[in-house]
């Protein structure tokens, strides 16, 4: 039986998936039927109800469909929604944005084994935003795995990215930055690569995300030319019942079109609920003056400002930059990464712009992660951070007792926990993460993001004012606790409970 390593990419926008077999040598997998289109997929999915059963369909298909009623799209950034869900006329009953996700990778699972013998032993990995937090990487992974996908980790789409890079498998030692900007998130990460005879080291130093993409690049131009522009049409086509998205969609289409084709201005074309067909164009000048018009340069730059003083490191140190991603295609975007870094980092006049590798890099990545990882001899070693800081709940404030981008692994010194803090019925622990660096935060702080607790066996301890505890990260999304208790008899603290923290 051979192994085959698999990444998905499972995007806001696209679903990408890529595979490295035991030969090392990543190869695309192509999700569509159709020989013409690329090897991605839109993230859509259609309940279509035919006579009395109901087919799954997921990508073109799907997208195109004007079933607007029994189809669902974006379903990612829908995870980040508490309790979102859509009534599904086909079904006859609403639909949860976790039961989508499981019926897509269904579809997608599907779709990828038929194209292996059954003899294939599969290592799947998935990738997610920085931003993202461990509840929302663990409903990915759970509905993955409910619907038959075997998931052996998640990891940031930025630090699977890293991997898809071949030339740096041989190069000196460096400082990469990666710049993924999709469709719902940019997402940044700082690696360093050093070389110690037939050792190389991949080191992920810091990590960043903002929850901000294409889509909301295409809900500005909306606002502020196309509901403006063609403030007639679009008024039709949403009292035809077409929704707004799908104005969205084709604001997309002509934005990738103006980019990718590198042209001062494309149009598209937009079938409403009715039958109607609208005509809509947009210039570079345009698109261009929107980003301008919402500050998203400025933001971008304060983020990676904040990379790089969390990795403790000056911009010079960085030695190349590696945009993915389909709104990092935007010429704007690569201006504006020269102009930071210096022409000799990174010249955008000079990028070699591969459409492949910029969409299919995380996905190829992801499979090339879990390879290199595993390959007997191989040399590497390959070390990631948390880009969230880690705590609890204590008197209503979040208290930081892990940094935001500290190595996984890292262990804290042993901390006192106040039995008077402690829920004293069920002695619960609540932890939770940020994506702030700040030491104490309130609980309702928008930053802060309950990831599950702990319960200890109160009759196990025998101190009535405080116990000693440390936190651990193991690299895998999952944190340990262990506590202890000072012993009257002993300088060391006795381990009493170790206990792995419920997600979610």
């Amino acid at each position: 039986m051979s192994k085959i390593y698999i990444g998905i990419d499972f995007g806001a926008c696209n679903i990408k998936a890529a595979q490295v077999p035991e030969n090392g040598k990543p190869k695309d997998i192509k999700l569509n039927k159709n020989q013409v289109d690329g090897n991605f997929i839109p993230n859509v999915i259609l309940y279509d109800k035919v006579k009395d059963k109901i087919e799954r369909k997921v990508g073109k298909g799907a997208r195109n469909s004007v079933d607007f009623e029994n189809k669902i799209w974006q379903i990612k950034p829908k995870l980040s929604k508490k309790d979102w869900r859509k009534f599904i006329k086909s079904l006859e009953r609403e639909v949860t944005a976790v039961e989508a996700v499981e019926n897509i990778f269904a579809w997608l699972w599907q779709t990828i084994t038929e194209k292996f013998s059954k003899n294939e032993d599969f290592d799947v990995t998935i990738t997610a935003p920085v931003s993202f937090s461990e509840v929302q990487k663990n409903s990915i992974k759970q509905a993955a795995l409910r619907a038959g996908v075997p998931v052996n980790t998640i990891i940031t789409e930025p630090f699977a990215a890293m991997f898809s890079i071949e030339d740096f498998f041989d190069a000196d030692e460096q400082t990469i930055l990666i710049f993924d900007f999709g469709g719902s998130t940019l997402d940044l990460s700082l690696f360093r690569i050093e070389i110690d005879g037939d050792e190389m080291n991949f080191t992920e130093i810091a990590a960043a995300g903002l929850k901000f993409g294409g889509l909301d690049i295409d809900k500005a131009i909306f606002e502020n030319i196309i509901n403006v522009k063609y403030a007639a049409d679009v008024q039709e086509i949403l009292d035809s019942g077409t929704p707004k998205i799908e104005i969205l969609n084709t604001i997309e289409i002509i934005k990738e079109n103006i980019f990718i084709e590198d042209e001062d201005s494309a149009k598209d074309f937009l079938n409403d609920k009715r039958g109607n067909l609208h005509e809509f164009e947009l210039t570079r000048a345009e698109i261009i003056s929107i980003l301008e018009k919402i500050k998203i340069k400025e933001r971008i730059i304060a983020l990676l400002d904040e990379l790089l003083d969390d990795a403790e490191i000056d911009k010079g140190e960085v030695t190349a930059v590696k945009p993915f991603g389909g709104t990092s295609i935007i010429g704007y975007f690569m201006e504006m990464l020269t102009d930071y870094f210096g022409a000799e980092i990174f010249d955008f006049e000079d990028f070699d712009f591969e459409p492949e590798e910029i969409y299919m890099g995380v996905a190829r990545g992801a499979a090339k992660y879990r390879y290199t990882l595993e390959k007997e001899n191989s040399g590497v070693t390959i070390q990631n951070v948390i880009p969230y800081s880690i705590g609890l709940a204590q008197n209503e404030i979040f208290t930081r007792y892990i940094k935001r981008n500290e190595i996984s692994g890292f262990t804290t010194p042993l901390k006192p926990l106040l039995i008077s803090e402690l829920d004293k019925n069920n002695w619960r622990v609540a932890v939770y993460q940020s994506f702030s660096n700040e030491f104490e935060l309130p609980l309702e702080n928008e930053d802060v993001i309950y990831i599950g607790d702990v319960e200890l066996d109160k009759n196990l301890y025998g101190v009535k004012d405080a116990i000693l505890f440390n936190l651990k990260t193991d690299g895998a999304g999952q944190i340990v606790m262990k506590f202890f208790e000072l012993q009257a008899d002993s300088d060391a603290p006795k381990l009493i409970e170790e206990k792995i923290v419920k997600v979610g």
